[in-house]
C-alpha cells in the first residue's frame, strides 16, 4: 500500500509521499516514477501536458515531499518534460495545535501559538499526522 496525500495549492500540487521506495539515487528511474506519476494526476485530474519542475525533500524517517510546478503548458505534442531538484536529507517537523497527545519525546517546542517535534527516528509520525501538518522547506 503506498500511503500518500496531495494538496492542489495556486501555482503547485503537492505529493506527501509516506512511501519510502521512491529511489532518489538513481536519477533515471526517478524520472520514469515522476513521469508515471504526473501522467496518473493528469488523467484522474486532467492536468495539461507540459514541463514541470519536481522539487524532491528526501527524510529518512518520513519519506519523500514532491512539489510539482508547471513551468509551461505543452498541449501541440504528448510528452512530459520534467526538472526534477532533489534535496536529501531534509530536517522535517511536525507542526499542530494542541499537546493533548504524547509523542513519547521531550523535544516538542511551543512558537507563535503552535507546538513543532523534530522528525526523527524516535516518532512514528505517520500516526498522527491526522492532527496536524508536516513542514519541510
Amino acid at each position: 500500500m503506498i500511503d500518500m496525500k496531495i494538496e492542489f495549492n495556486d501555482d503547485k500540487i503537492v505529493i506527501y509521499y509516506y512511501d519510502k521506495k521512491l529511489n532518489i539515487n538513481d536519477i533515471n528511474n526517478l524520472n520514469n516514477e515522476i513521469k508515471k506519476l504526473i501522467i496518473k494526476l493528469i488523467k484522474k485530474y486532467h492536468i495539461s501536458l507540459g514541463y514541470y519542475k519536481v522539487t524532491i525533500y528526501n527524510n529518512e524517517y518520513y519519506g519523500n515531499i514532491l512539489e510539482i510546478k508547471k513551468i509551461y503548458e505543452n498541449n501541440y505534442q504528448e510528452t512530459i518534460d520534467l526538472k526534477i531538484v532533489v534535496f536529501k536529507d531534509v530536517t522535517m517537523y511536525f507542526e499542530f495545535d494542541d499537546n493533548y497527545f504524547d509523542l513519547a519525546n521531550k523535544n516538542i517546542f511551543y512558537k507563535n501559538g503552535k507546538y513543532y517535534i523534530n522528525i526523527n527516528k524516535n516518532i512514528n509520525i505517520i500516526d498522527y499526522l491526522e492532527y496536524g501538518r508536516v513542514i519541510y522547506s
